[in-house]
C-alpha cells in the first residue's frame, strides 16, 4: 500500500514537473488576454488602438509568475503604425485565477520603424511639446527600440521606464540651412537619462563621430554634454554662425580642419540652444582668409587672401566668452612664417596675445610719414622690408601692445631693430633701438651726417596722444665719436615745440669740424646755449638763403636764448671768439637780439635786433666783410683791405624792410654778370682786368626795398679807382629782374668833373687823362635767361655826378 502511495505520489509529481518544465520551456499560446489589453490600451489613449496575435505563456516557476509574449503587434494612431517585433510581460499567478490581466512591467520591442513615425507616436502618447518641434524637424532615419516599462500597483508607468534603441541613416533640419545628416547612433534611456554611443552623423558636409553622448532632463530643459570629434573636412561659415563663433572683419575660406570636442548645453522645449560650453582641440591643415582693407594701407605685397597651414588650435568656447590658443603657419606674402597665438572674446571684448616669426613682410611708407623720415633717411625706399623677425602682438581690454625685434631695409641692405609700442586708449608709447651700418643718416639742420659703412645707434623712446601731441623722452644717437642726445621733448598736436629739457651735441659735421654744444632749460622758457667749438658755417649759408614763411611756427611759447660759445667757424679760415649775447623769440620770431664776438686780431662782430612799436630794427657790423660776402655765390675771388669792413641796417615795419648796406675797401676778382657787361661795352680791357687781378672798390652802397618776394634797389653804387657803377631797378624772386644803370671807367669820370668850373679845379685839377666814353645798360628777364642792351654815352648824368662827387668828397 505504501508502495502504490509513493508510486502515485512519485507519478503525480512526474507529471507536475514535466508540466511544469513544458510550460516553463514551450508554453501555450493564447488570445484569452487580447480584450482586456486592448481594453487598458484605451483607457490611457482612446485614439490608440492595438493589434495583437496570440500571447505565448511560459512559465516561471521559481518567481511564481507567467512570462507572457506576443510577436507582430501592430500599434496604431491617427492611420500611423508602428510595427512591435515583440511585447513581453510577467503575469501572477493570480490573474490567471482571476481571469484578469495584472502586470507589473512591459518590454516593448520595434521592427524597423520610421523615426518620423515613433517621435509623432511617442508626441501623442506623452503628451511632450518638445516632441512636436522635433517631430517637425526630422526628414528621415530609421529606428529600433527596446522598451522596459515597469507599473505600480494601480497601473500606472513608474518613471524607472528603460529605453535601448538603434537611429539608422537619420536626417534633422534643425533650424534654415542647418542639417544633421548621415544619423546613427545607440541609444539607452534610463530615468531620464540619455546615454548614446557609437554616434555618427554629418552637418554641413563634415562628418563627426562619438562615443559618448549624455542628456539629462532638468525641469523644463536638457542638459546635454558629450565628446566629439572629426576627421579632416572643410568647415564654413554656417557651422561657424550656428554656435555664435562668427568674426566680424575675418572671413575664412574653406577651413580644412579635423577637431576633438568636449562640448555641453542646454536645449529647451523649441529646441533653441542655451549655455553652450564648448572645449576643442583642432588641427588646421590648411584655411585662408581675405586681407582686412585695413591693411592695404600699410603693407604691399599681402597677398588678399592670407593662408593658414598646420595650425594646432586649444578652444573653449562658454556663453559669451571664447578662448583660442593656437600655433602653427600663416603666409603673409611668398613664404610661409611660424605663429602661435591666443585670442579671448567676452560679449564683444577682444584678447589677443600671439608670437610671429616674420621671414619677409614688406610695409608700405605712408606718403606723410615718408616726407618726415627723409629729413633722417634721405634714400629711404617707398616700401620697407622687414626680415626674420618676432614680434609678440597682444591686445587686451582695447589696448593694444607690439613688441619685435628682426631686421629692417630702408634702403638696399638690412639693418638690425628692435621695438615696442604700445596703444593704451588714444595714447601710444614707443621705444625702438636701430643699428644701421650701410643706410645713410642724416640731420640736416646740423650738417650731421653719417659715414659710410660706419655703426650708428639710434634710440627713441616716448608717447604720442592725438589730442596732445608727443611727448620724446629720449633721442640717441651713437655713431664713432659722434652722440647726439635729446631729452623730454614736449611737441604739441601742431607739432609746435613746447619745451626740451636738454640737448647735447658732439659730433663731427660733414666739413669734418667738431662741434661741442649743450643747450639747456635753465627755467621755464629760459634756454642757455654753451659750447667749446661750432661751426656756423651752414647755418650762415641758411640764414642768408632762407625764405621767411610766415605760416611755419616752430615754437609754442616765446622763449630766451643766451648764447655763450667759445670758438664758432662761420668758413674755413675764418673763427669768431667769445661769441656771446641773447636772443628773444617772439611768435616764433627773433624780436630782440644782442649778439657779440671777436676774430683772431680783436676785429669784431656785432649784430643787434631791436623791436619797439611794430618796428623792427636789424643792424649787423662785421671789421671781416670777407667771411660774409663770399657765402653769395654769384661773387668770386672777394679780398679786403685791413680796413675794410661791413656795414648792414635794416628797418622793418608792416611787412615792408627798408635796409642800407656798406662795404668799404674791397676788391673782387671775378663777377661773370659785370665781366659780360664790360665786355660788351668794348671796355675789355677791364674786363680782363676784372677776371685776373680783380678791380678794387672804395665805396660800395646799396640802398634797398623788400616786400614779400619784391625787393626794389633804389640805388646801387660802387666806386673804385678803375671803374664806377651806379644801378636801379628791381628784383621779383625766382620770376623777374630788371636793373638799369651807368658804368664809367675811373679815367672818364675825373675827365667829366674836371670840366667843371672850379669845382673840377678843386678835386681834380687840371690835368685831364684821354680816357673813354661810359655805357648806359639795361639788364632784364628770368633770372636763368637774363637780356643784357648796352649803349655809350657820352654826356654822364646829374646823379652819377652827384654820387661820384660825394664819395670823392668823403675820401
Amino acid at each position: 500500500m505504501k508502495k502504490n502511495i509513493i508510486t502515485y505520489f512519485l507519478i503525480i509529481i512526474g507529471i507536475l514537473i514535466s508540466i511544469i518544465i513544458y510550460l516553463s520551456l514551450i508554453g501555450i499560446e493564447t488570445d484569452k488576454f487580447n480584450d482586456t489589453i486592448k481594453d487598458k490600451v484605451s483607457q490611457n489613449n482612446n485614439q490608440l488602438d492595438i493589434q495583437l496575435k496570440k500571447i505565448k505563456l511560459t512559465l516561471d516557476p521559481f518567481n511564481f509568475k507567467i512570462n507572457a509574449k506576443t510577436i507582430g503587434t501592430k500599434l496604431i494612431f491617427q492611420k500611423k503604425v508602428v510595427e512591435l517585433e515583440s511585447i513581453k510581460t510577467k503575469i501572477s499567478f493570480n490573474s490567471l485565477f482571476k481571469n484578469k490581466l495584472v502586470s507589473s512591467n512591459f518590454i516593448v520591442s520595434t521592427r524597423s520603424v520610421l523615426l518620423k513615425d515613433l517621435v509623432g507616436f511617442l508626441r501623442v502618447t506623452t503628451n511632450r511639446a518638445e516632441l512636436f518641434f522635433l517631430e517637425k524637424s526630422i526628414e528621415k532615419g530609421y529606428a529600433i527600440i527596446d522598451l522596459e516599462l515597469s507599473f505600480d500597483k494601480d497601473g500606472n508607468i513608474k518613471k524607472d521606464y528603460r529605453i535601448k534603441g538603434l537611429l539608422k541613416d537619420g536626417k534633422i533640419s534643425l533650424l534654415n540651412d542647418y542639417n544633421l545628416e548621415n544619423i546613427n547612433f545607440s541609444l539607452n534611456i534610463e530615468n531620464d537619462n540619455y546615454n548614446f554611443k557609437e554616434i555618427k552623423f554629418s552637418t554641413n558636409d563634415i562628418d563627426f563621430f562619438s562615443d559618448s553622448l549624455k542628456i539629462k532632463k532638468n525641469k523644463k530643459e536638457f542638459f546635454v554634454e558629450g565628446y566629439i570629434e572629426n576627421e579632416k573636412s572643410i568647415l564654413n561659415d554656417k557651422l561657424l554662425n550656428l554656435i555664435k563663433l562668427n568674426f566680424n572683419n575675418v572671413n575664412f575660406v574653406d577651413i580644412k580642419f579635423a577637431s576633438k570636442n568636449d562640448f555641453s548645453f542646454n536645449l529647451n522645449k523649441k529646441l533653441k540652444f542655451k549655455n553652450l560650453t564648448i572645449t576643442s582641440k583642432i588641427l588646421i591643415d590648411e584655411t585662408e582668409y581675405y586681407k582686412p582693407e585695413i591693411l592695404n594701407d600699410y603693407f604691399s605685397e599681402v597677398k588678399d587672401k592670407i593662408n593658414l597651414k598646420d595650425h594646432k588650435i586649444e578652444a573653449i568656447y562658454k556663453k559669451d566668452y571664447l578662448s583660442i590658443k593656437g600655433t602653427g603657419k600663416i603666409q603673409l606674402e611668398k613664404d610661409f612664417d611660424e605663429i602661435d597665438y591666443s585670442v579671448s572674446k567676452i560679449n564683444d571684448k577682444v584678447d589677443f596675445d600671439s608670437n610671429i616669426k616674420i621671414s619677409e613682410l614688406k610695409i608700405k611708407n605712408q606718403k606723410n610719414i615718408q616726407k618726415n623720415i627723409k629729413t633722417f633717411f634721405p634714400k629711404i625706399k617707398e616700401t620697407i622690408n622687414l626680415k626674420d623677425h618676432q614680434v609678440n602682438i597682444k591686445f587686451k581690454d582695447n589696448d593694444l601692445s607690439i613688441k619685435g625685434t628682426g631686421k629692417i631695409q630702408l634702403e638696399k641692405d638690412f639693418d638690425e631693430i628692435d621695438y615696442s609700442v604700445s596703444k593704451i586708449n588714444d595714447k601710444v608709447d614707443f621705444d625702438s633701438n636701430l643699428i644701421i651700418n650701410k643706410t645713410s643718416f642724416q640731420i640736416e639742420k646740423i650738417d650731421y651726417k653719417k659715414e659710410k659703412n660706419s655703426k650708428l645707434q639710434l634710440t627713441l623712446s616716448g608717447n604720442y596722444e592725438k589730442t596732445k601731441g608727443l611727448v620724446l623722452d629720449q633721442f640717441v644717437i651713437l655713431n664713432k665719436k659722434n652722440k647726439i642726445k635729446l631729452n623730454n621733448l614736449l611737441v604739441d598736436k601742431y607739432k609746435r615745440i613746447i619745451k626740451f629739457d636738454d640737448l647735447n651735441l658732439d659730433f663731427f659735421d660733414t666739413e669734418n669740424r667738431r662741434n661741442k654744444l649743450s643747450l639747456k632749460r635753465i627755467k621755464k622758457n629760459n634756454y642757455e646755449l654753451n659750447g667749446s667749438i661750432f661751426n656756423a658755417n651752414k647755418l650762415i649759408n641758411d640764414l642768408l638763403t632762407s625764405k621767411e614763411d610766415k605760416h611755419y611756427r616752430i615754437f609754442k611759447n616765446n622763449l630766451n636764448l643766451n648764447l655763450n660759445l667759445t670758438e664758432v667757424y662761420i668758413d674755413d679760415s675764418n673763427i669768431l671768439n667769445n661769441l656771446k649775447g641773447n636772443f628773444y623769440i617772439e611768435n616764433n620770431k627773433i624780436s630782440q637780439a644782442n649778439i657779440s664776438a671777436l676774430f683772431d686780431n680783436n676785429e669784431s662782430l656785432t649784430f643787434t635786433i631791436n623791436t619797439n612799436n611794430g618796428e623792427k630794427i636789424t643792424t649787423l657790423f662785421s671789421s671781416r666783410a670777407k667771411p660774409l660776402v663770399k657765402k653769395y655765390k654769384f661773387i668770386k675771388g672777394f679780398e679786403e683791405s685791413q680796413e675794410g669792413y661791413l656795414d648792414f641796417y635794416s628797418s622793418k615795419k608792416d611787412g615792408i624792410s627798408n635796409s642800407k648796406l656798406i662795404i668799404d675797401n674791397f676788391k673782387v676778382k671775378e663777377i661773370p654778370a659785370l665781366a659780360k657787361l664790360l665786355a660788351l661795352a668794348s671796355l675789355q680791357g677791364i674786363a680782363d682786368l676784372l677776371t685776373g687781378e680783380g678791380i678794387r672798390f672804395t665805396d660800395f652802397e646799396m640802398n634797398f626795398t623788400n616786400r614779400n618776394n619784391y625787393m626794389t634797389i633804389e640805388e646801387l653804387y660802387a666806386i673804385g679807382p678803375a671803374i664806377s657803377i651806379l644801378i636801379q631797378g628791381y628784383i621779383e624772386q625766382d620770376n623777374l629782374i630788371s636793373l638799369k644803370g651807368t658804368l664809367v671807367p675811373a679815367t672818364t669820370i675825373n675827365r667829366t668833373i674836371a670840366s667843371i668850373p672850379l669845382i673840377g679845379d678843386l678835386l681834380i685839377g687840371k690835368k685831364v687823362g684821354d680816357g673813354v666814353f661810359g655805357v648806359s645798360f639795361k639788364i632784364k628777364g628770368p633770372p636763368k635767361d637774363l637780356k643784357t642792351t648796352v649803349n655809350p654815352i657820352k654826356t654822364l648824368t646829374p646823379r652819377f655826378i652827384t654820387r661820384t662827387l660825394e664819395k670823392i668828397k668823403k675820401n
